[in-house]
């Protein structure tokens, strides 16, 4: 004979609810799904900014969204053809600025991800936009920056170790360096001269020695420059610069009467040729656009 229908019903319910033990529990809850949050990385779109060099290592920089006054992000810097273990000793510091090259951010030190140094940065809100990025290397008594633009336009122009423009001289089966300044708070030229490239060998004259600039865009007006004076010939950092009675450090105005002024402003630029003698050998430099050094 069958069982009534809800007799078996109730039989199977109570089977379900039992253990080997014959007490019952009641079933554990399950884990409530969480939804992923967005990595404190991800900054946002990635541009590629390009590559510079500095202290003669590489680095490739992405910006990671966009940097904006008062609000912090990110940019990463990649070593270009660089062991793991050179890249962790680097000294590295990041900031930005903005299109007069006034600082808008703290320094930052970055921290390691991956192959990369990770940097956060917060431009001022009282800044204007953030337009260029600076890498600073201090290791082992370098101390070197250079930058690129944040737009991804990939490269800049290139400054000297003192802020100046360089270029590149010959003359007499020979080649160098020089990298000319101009302030344009005062209009006066400072010039050094080098054998390398980096700016670590004098390309000394002797004393007596001048330079003449030519601005080709100021109906062809050339200047004189002469060293400071023949003691210690200290550049405007205080930095001297007379090795066994010559030097590679020349300066405009130098002598008395010379008025600068037409030289003065932030929007001069001209292109300009410099030339020079030495041990009886005459030297030009390439043509190059100078343009002040704004303060």
């Amino acid at each position: 004979m069958k069982a009534p229908l809800p007799c078996l019903a109730i039989a199977v319910l109570a089977l379900a609810g039992c253990d080997g033990g014959g007490t019952s529990e009641p079933a554990a809850p399950r884990p409530t799904e969480k939804r992923a949050e967005p990595a404190a990385a991800d900054h946002g779109t990635v541009t590629d900014l390009g590559q510079l060099t500095v202290a003669g290592k590489s680095f490739a920089l992405k910006r990671l969204g966009d940097l904006k006054p008062g609000v912090e992000g990110a940019i990463e810097v990649h070593p270009v053809r660089m062991p793991a273990d050179e890249m962790a000793r680097l000294n590295l510091y990041l900031w930005v600025e903005d299109e007069d090259r006034t600082q808008v951010s703290a320094p930052a030190k970055g921290t390691r991800e991956g192959d990369a140094l990770h940097f956060h940065v917060t431009p001022s809100k009282e800044s204007k936009p953030p337009a260029r990025v600076v890498l600073r290397l201090r290791m082992d008594g370098t101390d070197e920056r250079a930058g690129l633009p944040l737009d991804g336009h990939g490269h800049e122009h290139v400054e000297g170790p003192h802020a100046g423009v360089p270029a590149a001289f010959s003359g007499g089966g020979r080649t160098g360096f020089l990298e000319l300044k101009l302030h344009d708070d005062k209009g006066d030229l400072e010039l050094w001269l080098t054998e390398d490239e980096r700016f670590s060998r004098p390309f000394d004259l002797p004393l007596d020695s001048t330079i003449e600039v030519e601005f080709v865009d100021v109906k062809g007006r050339k200047t004189t420059l002469r060293p400071r004076n023949e003691t210690r010939n200290e550049d405007e950092e205080g930095k001297p610069n007379v090795r066994d009675g010559k030097t590679n450090y020349f300066i405009y105005p130098s002598a008395d009467g010379e008025d600068a002024s037409w030289l003065q402003g932030k929007s001069f630029q001209s292109i300009v040729v410099v030339r020079f003698s030495r041990d009886g050998a005459d030297y030009v430099s390439e043509e190059f656009v100078l343009k002040p050094h704004v303060h």
